[in-house]
């Protein structure tokens, strides 16, 4: 219903209206309950938007604007997914993160405690050496005497410690007498076989024999 004192009406309009309000009945009283409840609802009361209402509206609209900035590139989408990601771990690992650390802190502090009790004295009795690797050691000479020069040898020691093969390194001028020799002393000396990791073998080594001139 327009109002005839706002002007929203050009001139002839509005007097032709109003010719006819001042004719017709119907029409006036018409007109008079509109201006009267147009009237009324001006007096209203203003209800105030809830605070609460406000931050939701705000909070939506914040999430649809960033949904659109989110679909503008795949690049927005990929970010967004890892950010995701990183939110969900965040939120997974933070209500354990305090009970573990505690747990681990007090784990520390027990035993650092008890470490003392837990102290055993070693037993160094029938130690047996497990070094890597140990050479052949000569245990015990034979009685028996070499006569000849001096020689170079190199011996095959089993892992029981028997000889089971010798050569002579300067075999130029050994006679068979000298290596027969040689072979006799060898038998009746006894040797430690070589280890590897604590196990014995089979190894060579060499061996010199020398000649000691004693004067009295």
């Amino acid at each position: 219903m327009w109002d005839l004192a706002s002007g929203a009406l050009p001139e002839t309009e509005r007097t032709e209206l109003s010719d006819h309000l001042g004719e017709c009945h119907d029409c006036t009283l018409h007109h008079l309950e509109a201006k009267s409840l147009r009237t009324g609802l001006r007096h209203l009361p203003v209800r105030q938007v809830p605070v609460m209402l406000t931050t939701r509206l705000r909070v939506r609209a914040s999430k649809e604007l960033r949904r659109a900035n989110v679909r503008r590139s795949w690049r927005s989408r990929v970010g967004d997914i890892g950010w995701r990601v990183a939110l969900m771990f965040d939120h997974l690992l933070k209500p354990f993160a305090v009970p573990a650390a505690g747990g681990l802190l007090a784990s520390l502090l027990c035993f650092g405690i008890i470490v003392d009790t837990l102290h055993v004295p070693p037993s160094l009795e029938a130690d047996v050496p497990v070094g890597l690797y140990t050479e052949v050691m000569i245990d015990e000479m034979t009685p028996f005497s070499f006569h000849g020069r001096d020689v170079m040898l190199q011996l095959t020691v089993d892992s029981q410690g028997q000889v089971t093969d010798f050569e002579v390194m300067q075999a130029e001028g050994s006679s068979v007498e000298e290596v027969r020799d040689i072979g006799n002393f060898l038998m009746f000396s006894t040797f430690t076989p070589a280890t590897r990791f604590g196990q014995r073998i089979t190894s060579k080594r060499l061996f010199a024999i020398r000649h000691m001139a004693i004067k009295g």
